[in-house]
C-alpha cells in the first residue's frame, strides 16, 4: 500500500487526503494549526467560466494542469460530492456544486455568490426571498450587528421583505460580541413571519430558519476548521529528510514522518506556506516561487511597483507545477519527484477571488490522487 504524508490543514490537506484515500493510500496529514481556511465566511466560490479562465489565464493552476474543458469539469463533478460527502460525515453538512451559483446575504445585508453553502445558510439563496416575507433576528445584548439595519438592505438591495425583531440572551454579557453566540442555541420568536433570518452562529435553528453569511473571525469558519481537523496529527514540519531525487520523511521536532509521496498544502501567507521578507518565498523547501510564469528572484523592483500600485498583485505569487502538481523550482524543473502541492500556496490565482476554493478542492484532490499512484 502506498503511504502519503499531507502537509497542511486546510481545505486543500482535507481534499489531498480524501483523493489519496480514493487511490488506496494510507495517509497521515500532519498540521500546525489552523490557517485561512478557518476565517471562511461561509460561502464557497468554486469556479466563475472555466472555458474563459482556460484561455485567457495560462499561470491559473487549472490552466497548468494541461487539462481540457471537458476533463477538468470530469474531476470538479467528482471532487465537490466527494468532499460535500466527506464533510457531513465529519459533522458538517453542506449543499451546493460547482456548476451553479447562487447569492445569499451576508450579516449587512449585501450579496455574496458560493457554488456550495453551509445547510443552515441554504435557505437564504436571495432569488428565492425575493417577496417572500423574512424575519431578521438580533440580540439586544450583541453590539457588532444591527438587525434593523440588514433588514432594511435585504428590502432597499434585494427586494425581500425583511422585518427586524428583537431578542434577548440574559446570559450575554453586555456589549457582547456575535462571536459570542457561537454555540448557543436560537432563540425562539414571538412574531416570526415566514422565514428567519439569524445571525451566524447559532445552533437548532427552527424550520424556515437560516443562518446569514459572516465576517472573520467567522463561526462558519471554525466550523469547518472543526470538521477538516478531525484526524490531523498536530506538528510543525520544519524540515525534510532526503534521499536523491526523492523526499522520504517530513520531520517534526523529533519525529518523522515517512512516506512513498508527500502533498505540500501549507497555504499562503496566513498559513506559513509562503513567506514575505522583502520578496516572497517558500520557506520549508526553498522551492521556486512565481508571479504571471515569472520567478520572483528574476523581478527585482518590478514586482515591489506593482504590489504598490495593486497590493492584491502579492497574492497571485506562489509556488508554479507541472502537469502533475509536483512544484518547480526557479530554473523550472520538479526537484522531488514524489512531492505534490495544492491549495493558497499556489500562484497564478488570489485565494479570496471566484476559485478562492475551487483550487484548493481540486488541485487537493488531484494532487492526493497523484502522490497515491507514485511509483505504481
Amino acid at each position: 500500500m502506498t503511504s502519503v504524508v499531507v502537509i497542511g490543514g486546510g481545505i486543500a490537506g482535507y481534499c489531498a487526503a480524501l483523493g489519496a484515500r480514493r487511490e488506496g493510500a494510507e495517509v497521515t496529514v500532519v498540521a500546525k494549526a489552523p490557517g485561512a481556511t478557518a476565517l471562511y465566511a461561509g460561502a464557497m466560490e468554486v469556479v466563475d467560466d472555466l472555458e474563459a479562465l482556460l484561455k485567457n489565464e495560462p499561470h491559473h493552476p487549472f490552466s497548468r494542469l494541461r487539462m481540457d474543458p471537458v476533463r477538468l469539469s470530469t474531476e470538479l463533478d467528482t471532487a465537490i460530492p466527494a468532499l460535500l460527502l466527506a464533510l457531513e460525515r465529519d459533522g458538517l453538512k453542506v449543499e451546493g456544486g460547482w456548476r451553479a451559483r447562487g447569492s445569499y446575504a451576508d450579516i449587512h445585508g449585501l450579496a455574496r455568490p458560493a457554488n456550495v453553502v453551509p445547510a443552515t445558510v441554504a435557505g437564504g439563496e436571495l432569488k428565492g426571498l425575493v417577496g417572500r416575507r423574512v424575519t431578521v433576528v438580533g440580540v439586544r445584548e450583541v453590539g457588532d450587528y444591527d438587525a434593523a439595519s440588514t433588514a432594511q438592505a435585504l428590502k432597499e438591495l434585494h427586494n425581500v421583505e425583511a422585518t427586524p425583531e428583537e431578542v434577548s440572551i440574559t446570559e450575554l454579557p453586555a456589549g457582547a460580541a456575535l462571536t459570542d453566540l457561537y454555540g448557543r442555541r436560537a432563540p425562539a420568536l414571538t412574531n416570526t413571519r415566514g422565514l428567519v433570518a439569524y445571525p451566524p452562529g447559532l445552533t437548532n435553528l427552527p424550520d424556515g430558519g437560516f443562518e446569514l453569511l459572516a465576517s472573520p473571525p467567522s463561526p462558519h469558519g471554525w466550523r469547518l476548521q472543526q470538521a477538516i481537523g478531525l484526524g490531523a496529527v498536530r506538528a510543525e514540519v520544519d524540515g525534510v529528510q532526503v534521499d536523491g531525487a526523492r523526499i522520504v520523511a517530513a520531520k517534526a521536532a523529533e519525529k518523522a514522518f515517512r512516506a512513498n509521496a508527500f502533498v505540500l498544502a501549507t497555504g499562503h501567507y496566513i498559513g506559513g506556506g509562503l513567506r514575505k521578507d522583502g520578496s516572497t518565498s517558500e520557506p520549508l523547501l526553498n522551492l521556486g516561487v512565481f508571479h504571471e510564469g515569472k520567478a520572483v528572484a528574476t523581478l527585482g523592483t518590478r514586482l515591489e511597483h506593482l504590489d504598490y500600485l495593486e497590493p492584491a498583485q502579492e497574492f497571485r505569487s506562489g509556488l508554479s507545477t507541472d502537469e502533475r502538481l509536483r512544484p518547480l523550482d526557479d530554473a523550472g524543473r520538479a526537484p522531488f519527484e514524489n512531492l505534490f502541492a495544492a491549495g493558497a500556496v499556489l500562484g497564478g490565482y488570489h485565494y479570496a477571488g471566484p476559485c478562492g476554493f475551487g483550487v484548493p478542492i481540486l488541485t487537493g484532490w488531484l494532487a492526493g490522487r497523484f502522490a497515491a499512484r507514485f511509483g505504481r
